[in-house]
Order: structure tokens, then C-alpha cells, then sequence
């Protein structure tokens, strides 16, 4: 979920400007520094006193900022894309940022204050019954962030959210969300509210990132790519469920506020119980305010697209200003990397030279575009780490080889084959009707295994590749699915298995049996020729065949995207931040499809400048909620063409791989 620091697993639900709205708007950029007087001269929206700069922010509170400042752009539909820009020139290994623990959102601040509460608690009960002031509490609460009672009763609803089935742990993309809440709903009484009020949603013409559990259904659907399709329901179930079993009713105060920035409100909103009975109070659930599925939506969009993991402390956290930097792919093309110090404090380095003007960029992970869809919000085009998943079993591996057709394969495979591939790929015969219930075989094979097909190059240059670990820096921004670096168009573990499949003798079990997958499956490690051009044409048969199955073409696609107006889905997308759309009435239609404002405390709650809904931004268009809602849904609908054409040119560039050697091969052997 979060641009977490080198791990690798799929995450369920990671920081992206761009990423926010996915595209970049038409027309000439002008720098918000510039135009900043024609919408709120020397304030913030509305006139009210804006947020510190972050960058002044971090350095009077014991961060440090050296050589970096934030650069705002303002688009002429309002929308503003922000980037981390060098100030001054940098030799490589510099420290450009650094964040202690304290000014980071994180939610092991949460569980470990909550647990300072607990102690403090009972020692204050014991001072004041001897006379002694009741300040122990309050003062535990400095290392965090958050007041202590606050800490204590978020911390007490992570123990009801959803276990992740990979750590018997509550997910962190939520427990981190209602960190998030937390923070929110203490206004003032938050060490952070300064960060808060920099964060997408909140931040004034900065949306909230549309990750793929954001999108409309019917958006969803065009995806055509059923194993993405799938997690996004799934995503969109758990956060439903969460906000209904969860948190429906846990905000201790019947205080209705809008949902963030760019989000609709669901049917399913389950934010509010209770009688009002001390809402804003201290150590009640986010203060009594109404948290429902459209405000979580919001707090774990932020947290999975701005998330670092921290593989030294095994948490994740927010960081405020090198949360900015933007992802770029590979990992050799970014400038700076991110470490963690024992004390938890994360820092941002440079990894080359960096000269003065220059975008500080990080490398999130080797993510696919389905992973940074989920993540962050956004896919690249191309990227140099997309490609096609699909799940390879035996009956289908025996189906692809039968239908070459030149008798090889009559009978099927022999047992010997069988034995290579159940021993080197874990396939085996799935159990057949009535068998779904009997145990797993006792070496762990599953029966199938989850292969690629990519747009590599091969072969991949070695400088190229990157380390799950985000090379030489510990962190890496974020969590997520995404594949090891691709060094060649079809999957080891695919290749392998269609050449131990197409072999006719059996004296190649006793040379496999002692190798690897990878060198089984290796782009040079080529068996026969006549028998490696079979199984380049065969791949090439089901890279069209996979190609076919989608409902649309490249060429519709493009053309789709061409008439997309992307100028009104980022209009859209900023005119989501306005505050006129709780002054007008909502007709029942388009509430439905409404996007509110964000939210925040109320401004009798808060001194200074308080977190509030924004006015309406320059060329925002109003605060229309129907025509903002049918902008978001041009926007999804725009983003889930863009990532199956991506798909769709990675097959093709598969294809060219696999004609290209099936030709090479081919007149090597006639000059022979």
C-alpha cells in the first residue's frame, strides 16, 4: 500500500504528486510562486493564515534541510503538481534531509505512546494521591506527536482491523490510516498539523491520489486485467467492511464532515453514532469525529502512496517534505535514496552528483504499473518493469505443448517430464472434482506457478538492474508487488517449463535434473535450436492469443486516450478541493456520485491557521459536485485505458522478442 522501504510483497491498499492525478495537464506550466497573488496574496485559502513552508517548518523543529526546497507548479485548470527540487549543487553521498521520529506520522508512535498512556496512568494515580500534580500524562505524550489519550483509544481499534495473511499482524495500510485520522481530528493538539495541512487532500489544489480502490466501478471493469480487477475488489470490500464494522459509530461525537478531496461519498457510510456526548473530547475515538468509508478512503489512499517501509524497525511511516520526491524507474535513473538511523530518524542522500535545479527523484521499488495503480495512483508509460502476469498449471502447459501439432506430445507428457517439472517448478496435476479438500502434497507445491511475459531487452545490461533493497540505500519508497528487475520477455520459470515440456528424449533428465530454474529458463540457454525455435513460435501463438482476449486494441485504445479531456478530469480533480460543495444543495442523484471537500476541526476548535475545506482554486470551474464527479470519472476511466495499452504494447514488444529469435535461430540453422 505505501511507497514502503524495500519489501516486496503485494501490498492490499504508498508520495505521488503527479501520481495524484496520473497525467500531466495541456498547456503552458506557470509557476504557483508567480501566480500565487491572483488567488490568495500573502495568505492561505480564503484568506485564512497559511501552513509554514515545510522546509521552515522541519528545520526550527530539529530536522534538517540542507540545500532543498519545495517547488510548487499551478496548472491552468487549477490542479498544482509540487516537486523536491535541489537548491544548490550537491556532490554525491550528501545529506540533503533528515527527519527525526517525532515530526514523521508513524503508527508504532501510536501503539508506543498508547502504551506510555498506560503506564503514566497508573503512576499519575498514584502521584496524585499523594499530592503531586497531574501532568504526567500529557508530558508523556511529547515523544509522539499525539496526546497520549488520543494515542490509547486509536491504538485500541487496531486490534479489530483485518489480520494481513502474510504477517498475523493488523494490515499497517490501516492501521496507519486511522493514524492519519487521528492526527486530523486533534487539530492543534497534533505536534503535526503543520505536516497535515501539506498532505494531498488537504493541501490547497493538491487532490487526493485516485489509487484503483478509488475508482469508479464501471472504471474498474475497463481495466481488462482480470488479476488487477480482482485486487481492487478486494481492496474496495475491506475498506467497506472496515468502515461498517469498525469504525461505524466509534467516533464518540455525531460531528458529519465531509469526505477528503476527490473522493465520493459511499452509500455504505458508517461514520457518527452516538449522541454528540462529548465530541472533540481528549481520548475519545478521533475525537468524535465521523469517520466513514469516504474519510478512510481518503487517510489510506495517503498513507499507501506516501508510506516509507523501514526494514530496520519493521514499520512504516510518513515522512514530511521527503515524502515530495517523485518516482522514477529504473532504480539508476533516480538521484537521491532514502535511510533509516537507529533512532528512527530518515534521511534522504544523494546518489550521484546533483546540480542546482535539479528534481530530487527516488526509485519507489520495482513496481509494475498494476502495483502503482494500486499504490500510488498513477502507471508509467513505459515502464521497465511492467509486464503480463498469468498463472501457468499443468493442463495448461500440456494444452499450449499438444497444440504445436507436430505429434511430439501424443499421450501426453511422460513421467519423467512430469518428475522435472514437478521437481523443478512445483507443478503437478491439480486435484480433480470431489479432491479440492485433500492436503496439500507434502513438498508444498501448489500446482501452478505465476509467470510473465515482458518488453525487456534481451539481455539486460547489468548496470541496469536494481536490488529489492533500492540498491545501496537501506529504504526504498515503498511497499509494494512489484517483480525483480526484468532481464528477458518471457519468465524463467515459464521458458523452462515449455522446454522440459518439448524435449522428446529422455536422456535430458539426468542434465536438467541437476540444474537450476534459471538456468533452465535462461534467454541463452538454449537446449536444441530446432526445439528452441518450436517453443519461440509457440510463445509467440500465446502472446497473440493473450493480445486477442482483450475486448479492445492498441489502436482504439490511443484513440480513446486521444479524445480523453484530460484538462477537465484535472479541473475536476481541483475543484474536488473547494468548499462550496457543502454551501450548495446536493440533488439525491448526484450525491451519489458527489466528491466532497476534505475535512479537518472546525475553526473553533483550532488557533492559527486551521486545517479546513479550501476555497475554490483558480480555474477550478466552482464547486459543482456533478461536474466534479463526472471529471473524476473521466479521469478513472482515462487511467484505465492508459494502463491495458501499456499491457497491450508489452505483449507487442514481447512478440517482436520472440519473431526475432524464432527468425535468428531459424537461419542460423539453414547456413548450417
Amino acid at each position: 500500500m505505501a511507497r514502503g522501504p524495500v519489501q516486496t510483497s503485494a501490498p492490499p491498499f504508498p508520495p505521488c504528486r503527479v501520481s495524484g492525478l496520473g497525467f500531466r495537464s495541456k498547456g503552458r506550466l506557470v509557476p504557483v510562486h508567480a501566480a500565487a497573488a491572483a488567488s490568495s496574496p500573502g495568505s492561505g485559502p480564503g484568506g485564512r493564515p497559511p501552513p509554514p513552508p515545510l522546509e521552515e517548518w522541519l528545520r526550527s523543529n530539529g530536522g534538517t534541510v540542507n540545500g532543498v526546497a519545495l517547488r510548487s507548479t499551478l496548472y491552468p485548470s487549477g490542479a498544482i503538481d509540487r516537486q523536491l527540487v535541489a537548491s544548490t549543487d550537491h556532490p554525491a553521498g550528501a545529506l540533503l534531509l533528515s527527519v527525526p521520529r517525532r515530526l514523521q506520522i508513524r503508527y508504532d508512535n501510536v501503539e508506543e505512546a498508547a502504551a506510555a498512556s498506560s503506564s503514566t496512568s497508573s503512576s499519575a494515580s498514584t502521584h496524585s494521591a499523594t499530592g503531586g500534580s497531574g501532568d504526567a500524562e500529557a508530558d508523556a505524550a511529547a515523544p509522539y506527536g499525539l496526546p497520549a489519550a488520543d494515542a490509547a483509544a486509536v491504538a485500541s481499534l487496531f486490534a479489530r482491523l483485518p489480520v494481513g495473511s502474510d504477517t498475523g499482524a493488523p494490515a499497517w495500510q490501516l492501521r496507519q490510516a486511522l493514524t492519519l485520522l487521528a492526527h486530523l481530528a486533534a487539530g492543534p493538539a497534533s505536534a503535526l498539523a503543520p505536516y497535515l495541512a501539506h498532505l494531498p487532500g488537504l493541501a490547497h489544489g493538491v487532490p487526493t491520489p485516485r489509487v484503483a480502490m478509488l475508482m469508479y466501478d464501471d472504471a474498474v471493469d475497463e481495466l481488462q486485467y482480470g488479476s488487477l480487477v480482482h485486487d481492487v475488489r478486494n481492496q474496495k470490500y475491506w475498506l467497506a467492511r472496515v468502515a461498517r464494522e469498525v469504525l461505524a459509530g466509534g467516533g464518540g461525537g455525531g460531528r458529519e464532515l465531509p469526505s477528503p478531496a476527490g473522493e465520493e461519498r459511499t452509500a455504505r457510510s458508517g461514520g457518527g453514532g452516538g449522541s454528540g456526548e462529548g465530541s472533540g473530547r481528549a481520548g475519545a475515538p478521533f475525537r468524535g469525529l465521523a469517520v466513514d468509508e469516504g474519510l478512510l478512503g481518503w487517510a489510506v489512499a495517503v498513507a499507501m502512496s506516501r508510506c516509507f517501509g523501514l526494514s530496520r524497525s519493521r514499520a512504516h511511516t510518513c515522512v514530511p517534505l521527503i515524502d515530495m520526491a517523485n518516482h522514477v524507474a529504473p532504480h539508476g535513473a533516480s538521484n537521491a535514496e532514502i535511510r533509516s538511523g537507529p533512532g528512527g530518524e530518515v534521511a534522504m542522500y544523494a546518489k550521484r552528483q546533483i546540480k542546482a535545479g535539479e528534481e530530487l527523484t527516488l526509485t519507489y521499488g520495482s513496481h509494475d504499473n498494476a502495483n502503482l495503480l494500486l499504490s500510488y495512483g498513477f502507471t508509467l508509460q513505459p515502464n521497465p518493469y511492467d509486464a503480463f502476469y498469468f498463472v501457468l498449471d499443468l493442463e495448461t502447459l500440456e494444452s499450449l505443448v499438444e497444440g504445436m501439432g507436430d505429434g511430439s506430445t501424443q499421450g501426453g507428457l511422460a513421467e519423467w517430464q512430469l518428475r522435472l517439472l514437478r521437481d523443478k517448478l512445483g507443478l503437478r496435476p491439480l486435484p480433480g472434482p470431489g479432491q479440492e479438500g485433500k492436503p496439500a502434497a507434502e513438498d508444498g507445491a501448489s500446482g501452478s506457478i505465476r509467470v510473465f511475459l515482458s518488453a525487456a531487452d534481451p539481455p539486460v545490461a547489468a548496470g541496469q538492474r536494481g536490488s529489492a533493497a533500492g540498491g545501496d540505500g537501506e529504504e526504498q519508497q515503498q511497499e509494494g508487488s512489484g517483480p525483480a528487475v526484468l532481464a528477458q520477455p518471457v519468465d524463467p520459470k515459464l521458458l523452462a517449463a515449455l522446454r522440459i515440456a518439448t524435449l522428446q528424449d529422455e536422456a535430458w533428465y539426468g542434465q536438467l535434473a541437476g540444474r537450476s530454474v534459471e538456468r533452465i529458463g535462461g534467454w541463452g540457454n538454449l537446449l536444441a535450436r530446432q526445439q528452441e525455435i518450436s517453443v519461440m513460435r509457440l510463445l509467440a501463438a500465446l502472446v497473440t492469443a493473450l493480445y486477442t482476449s482483450f475486448p479492445t486494441t492498441i489502436q482504439q485504445d490511443r484513440k480513446l486516450l486521444a479524445s480523453a479531456s484530460i484538462d477537465v478530469a484535472a479541473a475536476a480533480a481541483a475543484s474536488t478541493l473547494t468548499s462550496g460543495t457543502l454551501a450548495q444543495p446536493i440533488t439525491a442523484a448526484a450525491a451519489a456520485a458527489a466528491a466532497p471537500s476534505p475535512v479537518a476541526p472546525s475553526a473553533s476548535s483550532t488557533g492559527g491557521w486551521p486545517l479546513r475545506p479550501h476555497d475554490p482554486p483558480a480555474g477550478s470551474g466552482g464547486a459543482d459536485p456533478s461536474a466534479a464527479a463526472t471529471a473524476a470519472h473521466t479521469r478513472d476511466a482515462a487511467e484505465a485505458v492508459r494502463f491495458r495499452l501499456g499491457l497491450k504494447l508489452t505483449l507487442e514488444r514481447c512478440l517482436q522478442s520472440l519473431v526475432a529469435r524464432a527468425k535468428q535461430l531459424d537461419e542460423l540453422q539453414k547456413v548450417r
